[in-house]
């Protein structure tokens, strides 16, 4: 039965098909586009200890990916109702309900590859199967067309951000789902792969793949201006991304400036610790894609990316020492010494990748001692991170240890 119902939507247009673009074909086997093979070698000599402490989903997060593949949830069709200011996600139908399911869906699909756990595998891969099989998200708006935005779509059209936009919506929806590529074509792919579950979920995929806008300026925000799903989506298409790594490094290369600070990033007002610490993470991440492909990286960015550490671990301790950028106040509020951000990076459970990379890179640097200290704890985030679609830092994390082996 599962069979016939995959050869109907996938010869269907119950997705908003386009058939006059080249198909896709179905893959069975991963893509992994952010991890070097020095750290997966690590990783594979790292303790046990090590995968149980950094690598283990909860079971409340196994057990809320599983109620989507029991069928006991209701899959979205559709997110409406964001401001430009986006701080409204609690009146957004479905928005919260979706940020978890992306959260929680790392954690389960990076344990099950840590242990190559083919139980929490299954769970996965069905989850990812009912919201394919429904159309989840796809009655979103789209803003994009032959990878140009706009179609009508609109933000920022009040100073106050509280204006509706379906921009943000649509923006929202496709980082989500890139997201669930990533962890799905990292750890999933490859997984019973005569399976026709595969069929329709690449399918799925690549409906939000075919509205992602074209990956042109590099900036920080967007999955660094798009990149990330468009080197994916090369690799899942047999093309070389290559040229897209290159020019991603270039003009990273120009947006991290030498006293460590990041480009309309560091200067945001009393939001600019938590703007500058997700373009660390950005930077960080591109780098180890480039390592992943061998491409050059240009060594002052080094240096530089060192100085970012350090300026997000003295302003996270001393909100004051970020008011020379934060006073310019681009697109925010100034208040001198104060920053908006959690206050124990052991407890955030997104965007804390780029602290165990930093520390694997740099062991013996004295902030990556200062973040270790505060992220190496029993309770830490490192298995789960919905930023990127699976926990890097658990990968790091037991890397660190293995290379010490």
């Amino acid at each position: 039965m599962r069979l016939v119902i995959v050869l109907i939507l996938i010869s269907s247009s119950s997705f908003g098909a386009n058939f006059n673009k080249k198909s896709v074909p179905i893959l069975i086997e991963p893509i992994n586009f952010i991890v070097p093979s020095d750290v997966l070698t690590d990783f594979a000599k790292g303790s046990y200890q090590d995968k149980k402490k950094f690598c283990s989903a909860s079971s409340n997060s196994v057990n809320l990916v599983a109620s989507y593949s029991s069928g006991e949830r209701e899959i979205p069709l559709s997110i409406k109702g964001y401001n430009s200011r986006m701080d409204n996600e609690q009146d957004v139908p479905f928005a919260n309900e979706t940020g978890l399911f992306v959260l929680r869906m790392s954690e389960v699909i990076t344990d099950a590859w840590a242990f190559n756990d083919e139980r929490k595998k299954e769970i996965a891969l069905e989850a990812l199967y009912q919201w394919a099989l429904h159309g989840g998200l796809l009655d979103t708006k789209s803003c994009s067309r032959n990878g140009m935005l706009d179609l009508g779509c609109t933000e920022w059209t009040q100073p106050d951000g509280q204006d509706p936009s379906d921009s943000k919506d649509f923006a929202a929806v496709q980082m989500w789902v890139m997201k669930l590529a990533n962890g799905y074509f990292f750890a999933l792919a490859e997984f019973q792969p005569g399976d026709p579950r595969h069929g329709i979920i690449q399918t799925w995929f690549d409906e939000f793949f075919n509205r992602n806008k074209k990956a042109t300026a590099v900036y920080f925000g967007l999955d660094h201006g798009w990149f990330y799903p468009a080197i994916l989506d090369r690799l899942r298409k047999k093309e070389s991304p290559r040229s897209l790594i290159k020019k991603l490094l270039k003009d990273l290369n120009k947006q991290v400036y030498v006293d460590g600070s990041m480009k309309d990033r560091t200067t945001r007002g009393n939001r600019a610790l938590w703007y500058h610490h997700d373009a660390v993470k950005e930077a960080l991440v591109s780098i180890e894609i480039a390592r992943t492909a061998n491409v050059a990286i240009p060594e002052k960015l080094h240096a530089k990316i060192s100085k970012a550490g350090v300026v997000f671990v003295n302003g996270y301790f001393d909100h004051s020492t970020l008011d020379k950028w934060a006073k310019k106040a681009h697109k925010a509020i100034y208040e001198p010494g104060k920053q908006d951000f959690k206050k124990n990076l052991n407890q955030m459970p997104n965007g804390h990748s780029w602290f165990y990379i930093f520390s694997y890179r740099n062991p013996d640097d004295p902030t990556a001692i200062k973040l270790d200290a505060m992220i190496r704890q029993p309770d830490n985030q490192a298995v789960k991170d919905g930023q990127i679609g699976f926990g890097l830092g658990c990968i790091y994390a037991v890397a660190k240890g293995g290379r010490d082996l």
